[in-house]
């Protein structure tokens, strides 16, 4: 198999500690994989992302066909060589980035048509092209190009989403059989809101050989407790032997959340994209570091993290570097924000492998949580973006 799922234990709240063993090691879960979309992260180099204790990060298969091409990555043997990067790697097959275009493409059965940002050029990604691209990156996880819609999409329209999901799922996995790359495919579960369509939906996909399964089409309009409950549905639908990846998801409360429900991948753009607005993750909340409170502070920016940045730097220093604009800051707190985020899984690890998960969720959610003088903050999450809205 090209990916070898090993479940270690379940705690009684139903959260899983498990391996993922992959060709380019083995990654306990549950497990958080930095964002580098174009083979590349903003102001981190992959050592920093290296040193942060990721062992898997995700790249994005429409950007990267758009540019650098097919042609570079086939030349250059893959991704790892071309980025130096010697983890895993999972490839996202497309469908989010052509959901984001709404006023410039058309979904078809064939695939999704559309033109290129960068020379306006036609383009498709079918199932097939998107695996096409995905051996060419050399990824030891590959995704299905699935359709992604609104999660508020009423049911007939959600349905006809998901079947065509189903349908490119196969014609994936069919692309992907032609040829032994030794890749992995993950099968992506839709169906909205609606739980007997996520129900069908993941029964459908199990009944076929994938390495693993995903969640798909959340995070993009539902409420939080819609998320919850769809993300327990779904994996509650799932089997117990393979790995089960949340897409897109999330704050560190929602990883909290979602591993409570039994998920073991998560990825997301937020810990480098908040950290570029000023924004740091730590277990006494979240700092906003260019607040004036913070500029003759001497203190670290978590007194628990072990990160080259808190071990070196003060508050002081890094208010001095995000106030003043400084690509130095943004860069410190970025190397800060991904080390959070793995010390959050191997927490969540920790207590689930000692059958304590329960407390450690109660315990780490208040952490976590957003203190009380930035509560007039609210985060917004949607297609393509990620802000921090002051409101009031």
């Amino acid at each position: 198999m090209a990916v070898r799922f090993e479940l270690v234990t379940t705690d009684p709240t139903g959260a899983r500690a498990g391996v993922l063993h992959t060709r380019r090691g083995s990654i306990p879960t549950p497990v958080f994989m930095p964002v580098g979309t174009h083979a590349s992260f903003r102001h981190l180099s992959m050592e920093e992302v290296k040193a942060t204790g990721a062992k898997i990060l995700l790249s994005n298969t429409y950007h990267l066909m758009l540019k650098p091409g097919i042609d570079v990555f086939q030349r250059f043997g893959g991704i790892h060589p071309f980025m130096q990067w010697d983890g895993a790697v999972l490839t996202d097959s497309g469908g989010f980035q052509i959901f984001s275009l709404p006023e410039d493409r058309l979904i078809t059965e064939k695939g999704a048509h559309f033109r290129s940002f960068h020379d306006n050029s036609r383009q498709l990604l079918s199932p097939e092209s998107s695996i096409a691209m995905q051996q060419a990156i050399n990824s030891e996880i590959m995704m299905v190009l699935d359709v992604c819609i609104d999660s508020r999409t009423d049911e007939a329209g959600t349905r006809e989403a998901m079947e065509r999901t189903h349908r490119w799922a196969l014609r994936s996995l069919a692309a992907k059989n032609k040829v032994d790359t030794g890749q992995a495919l993950f099968a992506i579960v839709q169906g909205g809101v609606h739980p007997h369509l996520r129900d069908e939906s993941a029964a459908f996909l199990t009944q076929h050989p994938f390495d693993g399964f995903a969640i798909g089409g959340l995070a993009v309009g539902e409420t939080n407790e819609e998320r919850k409950a769809m993300t327990a549905r779904a994996a509650a639908s799932l089997p117990q032997d393979k790995p089960r990846y949340l897409m897109g998801v999330g704050t560190p409360t929602d990883l909290l959340e979602a591993v409570l429900r039994g998920v073991d991948m998560f990825d997301c753009i937020i810990p480098t994209k908040m950290a570029q607005q000023g924004y740091a993750y730590t277990f006494q909340g979240l700092v906003r570091i260019t607040r004036q409170v913070f500029r003759l502070s001497d203190e670290p920016l978590d007194p628990t993290c072990d990160c080259y940045v808190c071990k070196r730097y003060s508050r002081g220093y890094l208010q001095h570097l995000m106030s003043g604009k400084h690509h130095t800051g943004s860069r410190m707190l970025s190397v800060h924000n991904v080390h959070h985020y793995q010390q959050l899984t191997w927490r969540m690890r920790d207590a689930i492998l000692k059958g304590s998960y329960a407390q450690a969720y109660r315990e780490l959610k208040q952490l976590v949580a957003t203190p009380k003088d930035l509560k007039d903050a609210k985060l917004e999450v949607g297609p393509g973006a990620v802000t921090l809205k002051e409101v009031g």
